[in-house]
Formats: structure tokens, C-alpha cells, sequence
């Protein structure tokens, strides 16, 4: 049950549903995709199963306000490629 392969279906255990329709997801599967409280669920019906498809959150560009000169580029590519 080691690692993540994002097609790969392994068992992990099972879940009981609660009087308050809570359903608990084993830890070794929270664990192995970082899955904290809030993590928030499309709950989709796919005939006889429920899936529960992960929201993840849309990425964000995070700058310092400065402008990037001509030297930031150049200086990427000599630690890239060592200057070639």
C-alpha cells in the first residue's frame, strides 16, 4: 500500500458511515495524500459506487512586486547549464 500511483486502485481497509452520515478515511491513505482537515470533496455517484474526487486549489504566481531584467533570465540559464 506504498506509494502513490494516481491510476493504481488498492484497498485500503474499510469505512463504516456513522449515525450522522460522517464516513472516516482510513489514516495510511490521508497520510499517503496529505489529506488535512478542510480538504474539501466532489462527492460523485458513478452508478453503484461513490467517488470522492479531491478539490484541489488553482495554482497562484507569487512575485516580490519587482520587475525581472534581462540578467534574471540570463542568470538562470548559467545555473541551469553551467554557464555554456
Amino acid at each position: 500500500m506504498s506509494g502513490t500511483n494516481d491510476t493504481a486502485s488498492e484497498e485500503y481497509g474499510t469505512a463504516r458511515i456513522n449515525q450522522r452520515g460522517r464516513l472516516t478515511i482510513p489514516k495510511e491513505l490521508r497520510d499517503e495524500l496529505n489529506l488535512e482537515d478542510g480538504t474539501e470533496f466532489r462527492v460523485v455517484r458513478d452508478g453503484g459506487d461513490i467517488r470522492l474526487v479531491r478539490e484541489l486549489p488553482d495554482l497562484e504566481t507569487l512575485t516580490r512586486g519587482e520587475k525581472w531584467g534581462d540578467e534574471a533570465f540570463r542568470d538562470a540559464g548559467d545555473a541551469t547549464f553551467g554557464g555554456r
